[in-house]
């Protein structure tokens, strides 16, 4: 692929494990040139296979589903596509056969691939390295030739090598050996965006920038704080439930709206807004318990160690290395913006991670919780349909700005 560089993540891994996930857990979006070919793959050769296999969702063609939530054409005794199994690996729609790598453009010239969270084999880091993928990606990269690399307004007037050595920092932060708690590497790194944000207008002096990023690291980390902070006011708390009720809302769920389905949809919010309701109702994949008895907010009589935040932060790393925080993979935002979204990933995954893990009726956060909660909210990080929107941008500045007092009132991992 002369006319790109692709880069490819090198910390994580994938094999598909069969699991049969990604065909159950939500509507698969094909285009309509995949759509076309294999209503002519299955007119060529006659079987049982389901005819009537696609359905629209806002004019664009998915998938259709059988009534048990799966796939139509998922074997469900074998848990294997029967696509696959009759024509083949290459027969199948693009979106199948990439998933579960994100591709998307970065620099000109430059495009990135990682794994999606929301893949149960890339949360246990299962199979082969990405790295060791190269061909397929690349084809997969050529297919669908993907575009709009970061612009000015994007990059906000730094240059390339800025910005690497500046995700490089913010690596260094999420691998660094101190032992400190998951909470307090969490709250480094948003302290050090802060820190980077204030002096981005240096950013193109690499020289300098090398120079202050050490000693910019070493006062983030003196400034932890050490004792209990005063947490968020009732308004704080119904607002973080309304963001985070919106993260882990499943809007493809719905395949025939109707107006009982969209009043239905805003009195859940409304629910979970005020710590009543269940995010069952927005994506199946969710605990069907209700915050009244498995809240978000507050401390758990266990808590957790770095080991079991260990996946959170390959994908943050992940995200970074990749540059796929800002730009096409987070809402054509600019890099500050992306970045402050990323360090606000933790108080989203923590309190999804705490909600499911009272469901579970466990007394701390464990490994199983923390996968749940980032493929929850990596499936609408830069995807969702709602949180494209400016207002929610508004709600992230409202938290970053309130970082510490939000971490107070989940109580500290």
């Amino acid at each position: 692929m002369p006319d790109r560089k692709v880069h490819i993540v090198e910390n994580q891994n994938y094999g598909c494990i069969q699991c049969g996930r990604c065909c159950r857990r939500f509507h698969v979006l094909m285009s309509e040139e995949d759509a076309r070919r294999i209503a002519r793959l299955l007119e060529s050769r006659p079987n049982d296979l389901p005819r009537d296999f696609v359905t629209r969702i806002d004019g664009r063609p998915y998938f259709a589903r059988k009534p048990s939530g799966g796939c139509v054409f998922l074997d469900e005794d074998t848990g294997y596509c029967r696509m696959h199994s009759l024509f083949g690996f290459s027969q199948k729609a693009l979106s199948c056969r990439g998933y579960p790598v994100n591709i998307a453009s970065t620099f000109p010239g430059h495009v990135s691939a990682i794994a999606r969270q929301d893949c149960p084999a890339v949360q246990r880091n299962a199979g082969k390295t990405l790295t060791s993928q190269r061909r397929e990606i690349e084809g997969l990269v050529e297919e669908l030739n993907p575009r709009s690399p970061f612009n000015r307004r994007v990059l906000e007037g730094l240059t390339q090598e800025a910005i690497e050595t500046l995700a490089q920092a913010l690596v260094g932060v999420l691998q660094a050996p101190d032992p400190v708690s998951p909470g307090q590497r969490a709250w480094v790194f948003h302290e050090v965006v802060v820190r980077l944000e204030k002096i981005k207008g240096f950013a193109n002096d690499l020289d300098a920038l090398r120079e202050m990023i050490p000693n910019l690291i070493a006062k983030a980390q003196a400034a932890v704080p050490q004792s209990p902070q005063r947490g968020l006011g009732w308004f704080g708390r119904a607002a973080f439930r309304a963001w985070l009720g919106a993260c882990l809302r499943r809007d493809t769920e719905r395949v025939k709206p109707t107006a009982f389905y969209r009043a239905a949809r805003v009195w859940t919010m409304l629910a979970v807004t005020f710590g009543r309701g269940s995010f069952h109702r927005l994506g199946c994949e969710h605990p069907p318990a209700s915050l009244a008895r498995c809240p978000a907010f507050g401390k758990q009589a266990h808590s957790s160690d770095q080991a079991t935040w260990e996946s959170y932060r390959r994908w943050l790393i992940s995200r970074l290395e990749a540059y796929q925080f800002c730009g096409v993979t987070f809402y054509d935002e600019p890099l500050f913006v992306g970045l402050r979204a990323l360090a606000l990933t933790y108080p989203l995954v923590l309190a999804a991670a705490r909600h499911h893990s009272r469901s579970r009726g466990a007394d701390g956060v464990e490994e199983p919780d923390v996968f749940y909660a980032i493929g929850a909210i990596d499936h609408t990080l830069g995807r969702s349909p709602l949180l494209q929107y400016r207002p929610w941008r508004s709600l992230e500045a409202f938290f970053f700005t309130r970082w510490t007092a939000l971490q107070t009132s989940l109580g500290w991992e």
